[in-house]
């Protein structure tokens, strides 16, 4: 009996392989061109009795866009039971909807094609049943408001094996869990996607929906951005370990003001976070990894703020093209060709308390009208560089204060084509050279100048105004040079901006003495550290270093100048081991339990409080 039952699957299965006729790929614009011609075997197009395009196997020829295009129609139709493969070109897809209504594909299978199916400015589609193998994206759904998603997409269909989920019409709904190749969510309202994974896939997109929150996703090697947010104001992204390695954007969000993206690690993506046509967007304590371009931000974006993220290992850092009064605070970078770009179509710009170690450029300023202030930046090739506009315009009315520039090759440059921008305050330490102005700008308002390291002119008359001017080259210089570096308040760079605690260090004989330290809470701070300060500025600072948990890491001191003293603590404050850690050298330091604090403290930090051998620090 079982051998029977096997016999007539087979047969069966051969029967569907030889119903399937092959034909061209199907074209239909309008509802006049549903015809026998076009792939149509039966039906009158209402909705009782639609238009039916049955059992074709479509091959796309080499160059073709696709297999099934239609596009203006209103009629009712039902795609069913046809297979398509060959789609391949990279601005195709296998079936495109375009501007339709009424329309269905059921048990449809596409195979070896670039992207699957694309609805576009389309209503009231169905898709059941359908199983899209692709290279690209599976299912993409556009349009510019809502009722272009208003589509019924059921788990029944799948993208190389995984589900797609696709919600519309939600209203305070809490998602947890899901996983599969495609989650969107349009139409909607104060929803909440927690723990949603995508790998291989399309991502999350959200679109024309207010208020979502994503937390916790994991998003990877998908084929779109990891996220896609699409006229969605105040979407909030949050505590998102990963999102990774995306052919696109690890983040897109566009025309969505107010959005946020918080806490969230992105990975090895073109762009980390790319912002466009949105107003009043907050990134926040995320980490920007191995991204080419870490933040981008166009499409004239207003007030967008970049608070304490860092980045690391990127072409751009930041990369402000388009945009109006932009904020980037407290952020750290490493290993950047640019930290921040600032192009010509932003103005207002605010890039102030950052770090940038080892970098091409510190900061590219193209903009107008920007403030650039207490930065850190050592080891650069430049600090700022204000480079050459080659007519188009001249950059202006932009102010630096309060910056620091440490062991870098040049310390700033302004081209030909800058006037009347302001420098003072600064100060330029153990660089190649100092500055370059070639243009015609301010280096003294209001009579101070900056504080230059190698500066040895006399300040007869005690002002702390040095005698003689310092040349900028190009035929500027700086009237009013400062003798005395005291003017700077606070530590510069980032570190300046945390918190502090006071601790209590005891030692094996039970003397104790009190300890101010800073608050290296997040992983800005953490990844920082004492990297780039001159050993000037660190010799009286602490770090604690806290990760809120029991953690196993290690320590390195690339770019740190002084030699340090490494406490590894316990969750209640006792001394795990201590060890001494060498200026700028190679080697990593860890201990083989985990901890949840650290404490760095310049070497003689404890014999100067009186104190021995320490055994516990508590605050």
């Amino acid at each position: 009996m079982r051998s029977l039952c096997i016999a007539l699957l087979v047969c069966t299965l051969a029967s569907t392989l030889v119903l399937a006729e092959t034909r061209a790929p199907i074209r239909i614009t309008s509802n006049d061109a549903f015809t026998e011609e076009n792939g149509v075997v039966r039906g009158s197009g209402t909705e009782d009795d639609p238009f039916r395009i049955s059992g074709w196997e479509i091959d796309v020829p080499a160059g073709g866009e696709y297999g099934i295009r239609i596009r203006g129609t209103t009629a009712h139709f039902v795609i069913e039971g046809c297979r398509v493969s060959g789609a391949l070109v990279p601005e195709g897809a296998a079936i495109l909807l375009e501007d339709v209504r009424n329309g269905e594909i059921s048990s449809t299978t596409v195979r070896n094609s670039r992207h699957g199916l694309v609805i576009s400015m389309s209503q009231g589609v169905t898709v059941a049943n359908t199983y899209l193998f692709v290279q690209g994206i599976g299912l993409r759904v556009t349009g510019m408001q809502a009722e272009h998603y208003d589509h019924t997409i059921g788990t029944t269909n799948t993208i190389n094996g995984e589900p797609i989920h696709y919600f519309y019409g939600l209203d305070g709904e809490v998602l947890e869990g899901i996983e599969g190749a495609h989650i969107t969510v349009a139409g909607s309202r104060d929803v909440t996607l927690r723990g949603a994974k995508v790998e291989r896939g399309d991502g999350i997109t959200v679109a024309h929906s207010e208020r979502t929150i994503i937390e916790g996703a994991d998003l990877f090697r998908n084929r779109g951005a990891g996220v896609l947010v699409v006229s969605s104001p105040r979407t909030v992204i949050r505590d998102c370990e990963r999102i990774a390695n995306n052919e696109r954007e690890g983040v897109y969000i566009w025309l969505s003001d107010r959005s946020q993206v918080l806490r969230t690690g992105l990975y090895v993506n073109p762009t980390g976070v790319h912002v466009a046509a949105s107003d009043r967007v907050v990134l926040e304590d995320n980490v920007h990894l191995g991204n080419p371009v870490g933040v981008w931000v166009d499409g004239g974006s207003r007030e967008i703020e970049i608070r304490r993220d860092l980045f690391r290992s990127s072409t751009y850092g930041v990369l402000l093209e388009s945009a109006y009064g932009p904020t980037v605070h407290a952020c750290a970078f490493s290993d950047v060709e640019i930290g921040v770009a600032v192009e010509r179509g932003v103005s207002h710009a605010v890039v102030r308390a950052s770090t940038v170690v080892d970098a091409g450029v510190g900061l590219s300023i193209s903009g107008s009208n920007g403030r650039f202030e207490g930065n850190l930046i050592t080891h650069a090739n430049r600090g700022i560089e204000f480079p050459e506009q080659y007519g188009v315009g001249a950059v202006t009315g932009n102010s630096m204060r309060g910056n620091v520039f440490y062991r870098c090759a040049e310390g700033v440059y302004l081209a030909r084509d800058t006037r009347e921008n302001w420098i003072y305050e600064n100060l330029f330490w153990n660089l190649g050279r100092a500055a370059r102005d070639n243009g015609d700008n301010n280096w003294a308002p209001q009579g101070r100048g900056n504080w230059y390291s190698d500066y040895a002119g006399d300040d007869t008359d005690g002002d702390g105004i040095g005698d003689q001017p310092v040349d900028v080259g190009g035929g500027r210089t700086d009237p009013a040079p400062l003798v005395d570096r005291g003017f700077l308040k606070g530590i510069p760079g980032l570190l300046g901006t945390l918190s502090s605690r006071e601790l209590e260090i005891t030692d094996t004989d039970g003397r104790t003495a009190q300890l101010d330290a800073l608050d290296a809470d997040r992983a800005h701070a953490r990844f920082v550290g004492f990297q780039g300060l001159p050993p000037e500025l660190a010799e009286n600072l602490a770090l604690l270093f806290d990760w809120g948990r029991d953690v196993e890491a290690s320590f390195h001191m690339q770019n740190v100048f002084l030699n340090l003293d490494l406490l590894f603590l316990t969750s209640d404050g006792s001394v795990l081991d201590l060890q001494t850690m060498e200026p700028d050298a190679e080697e990593r330091y860890s201990i083989d339990r985990p901890f949840r604090f650290a404490l760095e403290i310049p070497t003689g930090t404890l014999e100067r409080l009186g104190l021995g051998e320490p055994t516990r620090i508590g605050w």
